[in-house]
């Protein structure tokens, strides 16, 4: 039976995940955040349990991603109730690994004892590694400005971090029902979850001295922070040449300034730039600054339809430099271009969807990851992942992780003043941490910033407002385990996840034999 208790102890635990993401940050709560859903699961009430988990779930996700109806009304045709619906469906499905998740905790605690607390967690782990997801979000990021819990990173990637928060969740969930049960708590068990958690902040705080001293030996290059601070209805009043124009005039202020390397945001470049007065105006502004710009652009290709020899424009979204001396030198293509905002997933087998659903673009997708050299310090290479790109881990590691920088440029300014600029940054972040590489985060309208492989955030701007400035970044690497053995941690808990269930399933299909009569 859900009692009213139960049910707002389960909507605690949920909406609580708000308050710990940015921009609030109240990150601290997150190691006892989920005590009140597991505190309401009872064995005797499977159904009830699941409920819950599924209703904590869906008040974590819809609270979290209610900036999906914003940019939906703002940018497609379709109408607020709908995007309000998209919303609720976008919750339901992506909260459902709540219900899965934690009404495991009752039993596990019978069949296993105390081990529950270290199980359950290993779960949380395989379900966010197995788990599709549009916009990843992994429990263990909400510790990114935590630079002495954070470094577990660098071995484990994120996974890792998520364990030992639910673990911690789980021991000070098992203290109170031992305790409210009359038990007596396993203190050795406990003890090992204390000791962990001190350990790991005791690896944070050596690994963050270590870093930094080697960060402090790297050779540093100077690159511009430039945003605006516009919203995307005032830019779409305006005309692309007209957009484009205000960051040429920005820039210019940067002449004299010692640049090593100008970086524009992602559409910055309404156009590509191959087209004779775009390159012209480029090359105008790359030889008036005397610095190689980055920025994001257009690419269009002519093609010819293998089925009806008509012709059309293939669109990718890329990422261009430019040297000092206004030539175009490298091109990336983004890779993995953004679901409903850059193409309609399913839309070349079914057309009709772009005349239902108007706003999102139709991007195909790069082939090739590309590396880029300073032109004139070839030494220094860096990656540009674009926008989405830098919160997928497994991308970036395998694709986009072998320069000495890592340049991610984005657009937020489609998500409004919400909490969405501020939630992709932090997943961004991550990356710094895993791979051991600098990061330098340029967004249209903010949120960019400065991360170190420490995972230091610095020169953080406010969304929209104007930041025009010269920033200092270090270029190099400081190796990390988790770039030599990726998702190893988290194949290793699914592992162990399958095999003790398992164990217990093949435990509880074994009949019991009653004993013989006695003659």
């Amino acid at each position: 039976m859900i009692t009213l208790p139960r049910l707002l102890a389960a909507l605690t635990s949920g909406l609580l995940l708000y308050v710990i993401s940015p921009p609030i940050n109240l990150h601290f709560l997150h190691w006892v955040s989920f005590v009140p859903l597991l505190l309401v699961m009872r064995e005797d009430d499977p159904r009830g349990n699941f409920m819950l988990g599924w209703l904590s779930g869906y008040a974590a996700v819809s609270t979290l991603f209610f900036w999906l109806a914003e940019s939906i009304i703002r940018f497609s045709n379709i109408p607020a109730f709908l995007s309000l619906q998209v919303v609720h469906l976008f919750a339901f499905a992506v909260g459902l690994p709540y219900a899965i998740v934690f009404p495991l905790a009752p039993r596990l605690r019978r069949v296993m004892g105390v081990g529950w607390v270290f199980f359950l967690p290993a779960v949380q782990v395989a379900v966010e590694f197995v788990t599709p997801a549009l916009f990843p979000y992994f429990q263990g990021v909400s510790q990114y400005r935590v630079a002495a819990t954070w470094q577990l990173a660098s071995v484990t990637g994120v996974y890792g971090v998520t364990y030992l928060v639910m673990l911690t969740n789980c021991a000070v969930a098992e203290l109170i029902l031992a305790t409210r049960a009359g038990e007596r708590p396993n203190l050795r068990a406990l003890g090992v979850v204390a000791g962990l958690f001190l350990g790991n902040i005791g690896f944070g705080l050596w690994r963050t001295a270590e870093v930094e001293a080697a960060v402090a030996a790297m050779p540093r290059i100077r690159v511009s922070q430039i945003q605006q601070g516009i919203t995307m209805e005032e830019r779409m009043q305006s005309s692309p040449g007209e957009a484009m124009m205000s960051w040429v005039k920005s820039t210019e202020q940067l002449r004299g300034e010692k640049v090593d390397l100008v970086i524009w945001p992602e559409g910055a470049t309404p156009y590509d730039p191959r087209i004779a007065k775009v390159g012209q105006r480029m090359t105008y502004l790359a030889r008036y600054i005397d610095a190689p710009i980055v920025f994001g652009g257009g690419y269009v290709e002519e093609k010819t339809s293998p089925i009806s020899g008509e012709p059309y424009y293939e669109q990718r979204n890329s990422i261009y430099l430019m040297s000092r001396q206004g030539e175009l030198v490298t091109r990336y293509d983004k890779m993995v271009p953004l679901p409903f905002g850059e193409y309609i997933p399913g839309a070349e087998t079914f057309p009709i969807l772009r005349e239902w659903i108007r706003g999102p673009g139709n991007f195909k997708a790069g082939e090739v990851p590309v590396v880029f050299s300073l032109p004139d310090r070839p030494e220094i290479t860096f990656t540009t992942p674009i926008c989405y790109e830098a919160i997928l881990s497994r991308l970036v590691r395998t694709e986009l992780s072998d320069g000495q920088l890592m340049v991610n440029v984005t657009n937020d300014g489609w998500f409004g003043d919400t909490s969405a600029p501020h939630q992709h940054a932090m997943l961004s972040a991550v990356r710094a941490v895993e791979l051991g590489v600098p990061i330098v985060r340029i967004a249209y309208t903010g949120v960019s910033m400065r991360i170190s492989p420490t995972g230091k955030i610095e020169d953080e701007t406010e969304p929209f407002t104007d930041v025009l400035r010269v920033i200092e970044t270090p270029v190099g690497r400081v190796p990390t385990v988790y770039s030599k053995i990726g998702d190893a941690y988290a194949w290793l808990n699914l592992a162990a996840v399958i095999a003790v269930a398992l164990r217990i399933r093949r435990r509880a299909a074994v009949p019991v034999t009653p004993p013989a009569a006695s003659s």
